[in-house]
């Protein structure tokens, strides 16, 4: 995997903050499909379900973005 920081304006930002806003835009759109579907209201814990959800998707993105140079 190779990740290394961004520079924008002279200031370096870590790539895990890209990967952070996306991985989150992602979760929420994810989280209104599943709450407006049938299956919303089998989430029992619906923080947990937020949380693992954007765990998941942030390792998914941390992964592709990894596996790409760019």
């Amino acid at each position: 995997m190779y990740l290394r920081e961004l520079s924008w304006g002279g200031v370096f930002f870590s790539p895990m903050l890209f990967y952070t806003f996306i991985s989150l835009v992602l979760a929420a759109v994810i989280r209104a499909l599943v709450h407006k579907s049938p299956f919303g209201r089998l989430i029992w814990q619906e923080a947990w379900f937020d949380v693992a959800l954007f765990v998941c998707l942030l390792a998914g993105v941390t992964y592709v973005a990894g596996t790409y140079q760019w």
